[in-house]
């Protein structure tokens, strides 16, 4: 614990004399005295009356002012003579004891003593006593007692010694109160704080951060009857942008930085980034590089990936498998994605549009972290451009984009494929269907293929051939549902079947 220092409230030692305290009964009993002591001129007050019998000397104080004072201590230095020195004292009388007493008072009652206001604080026994070869030999043997009292309450007190028949000398009696000092300790201050007047409780004080710093839990220590702190409780650490350096927070200096509140130091600024000012909580990013909101400020800054390497296009017929590899330099970061874009292009026409919706992609083609995707459902006679995007956490950032791209032509022998199928009429026992094939390619179909068949039983299933775009499918069962597939078929072979459709027809009975 931190000892403080005391407040002196009387010192007689250093009075030398001048204190003029009240002896009762008045001309008997105790007496000031001076003697020389390690070549010094010292004051005492001196009690002998040992060959007298019975006795009661009292000797008082000045009144003394309390202050802040709520317990005091008081510290005497003193003699006693041993009681075989006097063979001959007071019929047994003698003692080698003192009484020490205190009474408090709001106002100073000068040289009114009356004893019935004071109380007891303690009898004063020595330690060591001195022997008559002692005295002789000026080798006294001094004592040094502490007692404390309170809570103290009025203005003012005083205290009193009692001589019942020793022969006790007092060189010093000093009178004090205890403060905490004024401390800081983990980064608060805490002010100077008196002592408590209970030895068994401690005086909780809060304390308040220094520049700077801020605290989770208010911090307080506690302040004991003894002037001492004791059980911290709670911190201050130092804000963002400042270190701490002995009892203070200090600015991180330019190039360092500090991001949170802390008991940690500054760091160096990372990879890609630019010299911080002073007080920095984060270093700002390169020219070109980021940092992504769920980035520690500790790690580099970063830049979106260089474009895909090799993207390369294989038809399969109605299909393509599209590959490429990773960028050359993914940014420096590892949470690189790829997104697909398809455009299609008719080479008759010109014409160009996306292919969104039409195509589809075997895995959805947004946030893929492989590299390869297969894409069915394409036109034959078109030309399709894949364009592949490489992205990473801090693309969103960046105004450029880093793609490459692969352009196919789908084989152009292959039939055209059948795109929907649609429900024109039905009875209980057929259903009439139409479907569409891109307008350009109808010249080219021959003759189109339906496959049906009963939903509860996919494996028997019929095929109908007929050469316009409609069919009727006679001798159905009433209230069932059945799929429908379609394909074109031309000179080349047969086209890819359309998506499955499901129709039902109605039950027996209704038209």
């Amino acid at each position: 614990p931190l000892s403080s220092p005391t407040v002196v409230l009387l010192d007689f030692a250093k009075a030398h004399g001048e204190l003029g305290w009240l002896t009762h009964p008045y001309g008997k009993g105790w007496d000031q005295l001076q003697n020389v002591l390690n070549d010094s001129l010292i004051y005492m007050y001196s009690v002998c009356n040992v060959l007298e019998g019975e006795q009661e000397n009292w000797l008082r104080t000045n009144w003394i002012y309390r202050g802040a004072a709520q317990r005091i201590f008081i510290e005497l230095q003193f003699t006693v003579r041993d009681c075989n020195s006097f063979p001959t004292a007071g019929g047994g009388s003698c003692k080698e004891t003192f009484n020490l007493y205190y009474a408090e008072s709001d106002v100073d009652y000068g040289t009114n003593f009356q004893k019935r206001q004071f109380r007891k604080i303690d009898t004063i026994a020595p330690d060591e006593i001195t022997v008559q070869e002692d005295f002789a030999a000026r080798n006294v043997k001094l004592n040094v007692e502490v007692r404390s009292v309170g809570p103290l309450r009025r203005k003012g007190f005083y205290l009193a010694f009692q001589d019942l028949g020793a022969c006790v000398a007092l060189l010093s009696v000093r009178v004090y109160y205890k403060r905490c000092p004024a401390v800081v300790r983990g980064m608060a201050r805490f002010p100077e704080t008196v002592a408590g007047a209970d030895s068994q409780t401690l005086a909780e004080v809060r304390g308040s951060c220094v520049a700077e710093a801020v605290a989770e839990q208010a911090p307080a220590l506690h302040c004991n009857a003894d002037g001492e702190w004791l059980v911290p409780i709670g911190e201050c650490l130092c804000r963002a942008g400042f270190q701490s350096l002995g009892d203070t927070c200090r600015a991180c200096p330019p190039g360092t930085f500090k991001a949170a509140v802390s008991s940690g130091g500054c760091q160096p600024c990372p990879p890609h980034t630019l010299p911080a000012p002073a007080a920095a909580a984060a270093c700002p990013c390169e020219d070109g590089f980021f940092r992504a909101p769920e980035d520690p400020p500790e790690h580099p800054c970063t830049r979106p990936p260089s474009p895909p390497q090799a993207v390369t296009a294989l038809g399969l017929g109605a299909a393509v498998q599209l590959r490429w590899a990773p960028p050359a330099d993914p940014g420096g970061r590892e949470d690189v994605t790829y997104s697909v874009t398809c455009e299609q292009c008719w080479p008759e026409s010109g014409e160009c549009r996306p292919c969104d919706g039409v195509v589809r992609f075997s895995q959805p083609p947004r946030g893929l972290t492989g590299t390869e995707v297969t894409v069915t459902d394409l036109e034959p006679h078109v030309n399709y451009t894949f364009t592949v995007e490489a992205q990473n956490g801090v693309s969103p950032y960046s105004h450029q984009r880093s793609v490459a791209s692969a352009t196919i032509s789908v084989n152009q022998t292959e039939p055209p494929r059948v795109t929907s199928v649609s429900l024109d009429g039905r009875t209980a026992t057929s259903l009439v269907l139409s479907w569409t094939v891109p307008l350009r390619q109808q010249s080219r179909v021959w003759k189109y293929e339906v496959t049906y068949s009963k939903k509860v039983d996919e494996n028997s299933y019929s095929v109908l051939r007929c050469e316009g775009t409609s069919v009727t499918l006679p001798k159905l069962s009433p209230a069932t549902a059945y799929v429908v597939r379609v394909q074109a078929l031309t000179a080349d072979g047969h086209g890819a079947f359309s998506p499955q459709h499901e129709f039902e027809t109605l039950p027996e009975g209704e038209e």
